[in-house]
């Protein structure tokens, strides 16, 4: 009989995370805002209710939702704040800045995939700052792979803790593996330990 559960004995490696898909879809359902093209009464549909939509005038619906309109020419999607060029700017000087301490900064969980959705689908928004937006949110991913690399390293048997705090989703999901084996690992020594 094996000790800690169904999940001790349970193998995570690369083929149990998310697709890069699959965490799209989870952020897709967070609400962006649009300007219409088009006038129509509310929408309600099993998610929410959103409208009315009159032209000119922003009104937030679900990024898939806002996907559909901007691809039949319904509407423009206003990235949000934190994804104009300025803002992503300072999150990289903020990010760079606490390099050495190895803290992330603060981001919304499903920065990276809404990002990815809006640049891949919605790039009219961003008056051809697109690619500069783009490399930008690379450095800051890179940067922000690299801190936790380095935090992962700090593991040991005394001090088996990794500070996570404003993780997001993708980053989550690329760690989970190497965390859930790593604890596994930790466990079954104290137990070897106390067995002693």
């Amino acid at each position: 009989m094996q000790h800690g559960g169904p999940l001790s004995a349970m193998r995570m490696d690369d083929e149990m995370k998310l697709s890069a898909h699959e965490l799209e879809f989870m952020a897709e359902d967070e609400l962006v805002e649009v300007v219409p093209r088009f006038a129509f009464d509310e929408v309600n549909m099993a998610c929410g209710s959103y409208g009315p939509f009159q032209p000119m005038m922003p009104t937030k619906v679900p990024l898939w939702f806002a996907i559909q309109l901007v691809q039949r020419n319904l509407a423009k999607v206003t990235p949000p704040q934190w994804l104009q060029e300025e803002e992503v700017q300072e999150l990289w000087n903020r990010e760079d800045a606490s390099r050495k301490k190895q803290e992330l900064q603060e981001v919304p969980f499903h920065y990276q995939e809404i990002a990815a959705l809006i640049l891949r689908h919605c790039s009219d928004s961003f008056d051809g700052r697109e690619d500069k937006v783009r490399l930008t949110l690379k450095d800051i991913e890179d940067l922000r792979e690299d801190k936790l690399r380095e935090s992962l390293r700090g593991l040991d048997d005394d001090h088996p803790v990794v500070n996570i705090s404003n993780i997001s989703a993708m980053e989550l999901n690329k760690i989970r593996p190497f965390l859930i084996n790593a604890l596994h690992q930790f466990r079954d020594l104290a137990r070897a330990e106390t067995a002693v």
